[in-house]
């Protein structure tokens, strides 16, 4: 059987059941910041003052959550729990859990299926090949806000009521900006479109096939969510779609 190459610059670790109890009394049951997250990576502990961010997919809906500082903003709140999924308070409840996924700009928590196992994964120490070096992705959310589509549950509450493509309503925990573009011009001339919007922030993590020397994205992890400019690049020439020389990298 051929060995799977392992991700370069990516440290995962297991959790144990003490660990994946203690997320969810933290994020589901005090509704208070998930210190698993800041202690539980490699190296130092991760900036009490960053953000965290939830989602989590149950067998009977979707919850979502941001935590601004110290306390979770829940989608099972006032003004959204029609939209929401039941937070998994009770051991029973556990069975409902798809997948839930807790993360900061450092380091993510995964727990799986029934809450049976989970891991929590963030930056390796070291340095890796140009080739094989992390990449910061952006995504842009899609959803429309206003009358007859979205709102917010109320002011100050990191959550948005959006309307979907589909037409489904989802409760995303962010401040909502509509998508928006622009060209900027560059020096020599050149032109770049540069977007600004709500962004799901990812870090992809790359491996190398010791036979071939091919590469490939072998594991990745939620680092965020953002309003404002694409936080990451590349940009674009808006009339030939190239990048322009020496533009935004990875």
């Amino acid at each position: 059987m051929t060995e799977v190459p392992a991700p370069v610059g990516v440290a995962v670790r297991r959790l144990d059941a003490a660990e994946v109890d203690a997320v969810f009394e933290d994020v589901f049951v005090r509704g208070v910041r998930c210190r698993l997250l800041d202690t539980g990576p490699p190296g130092p502990p991760g900036d009490p003052a960053a953000p965290q961010w939830l989602l989590a997919e149950l067998g009977d809906g979707r919850l979502t959550g941001a935590c601004p500082r110290e306390r979770w903003y829940r989608s099972d709140g006032p003004g959204t729990a029609d939209l929401s999924a039941r937070p998994p308070v009770a051991p029973a409840d556990r069975a409902r859990v798809l997948e839930v996924l807790v993360f900061a700009a450092h380091a993510q928590v995964r727990i799986g299926e029934g809450a049976r196992s989970g891991w929590i994964s963030a930056d390796a120490p070291g340095e890796a090949p140009p080739w094989l070096r992390p990449r910061d992705r952006s995504f842009l959310l899609q959803g429309w806000t206003g009358p007859g589509h979205g709102r917010s549950p109320g002011e100050g509450v990191p959550l948005t009521v959006t309307a979907e493509p589909s037409g489904a309503r989802a409760v995303l925990p962010v401040v909502w900006a509509d998508f928006s573009a622009r060209v900027r011009r560059t020096r020599g001339g050149g032109a770049v479109a540069e977007g600004a919007g709500s962004w799901l922030t990812v870090r992809e993590y790359w491996a190398q096939d010791p036979g071939t020397g091919t590469v490939g994205v072998a594991f990745h992890r939620l680092t965020g969510i953002a309003t404002g400019p694409k936080p990451t690049g590349p940009v674009f020439d808006p009339g030939t779609g190239d990048e322009p020389a020496g533009g935004t990298t990875w």
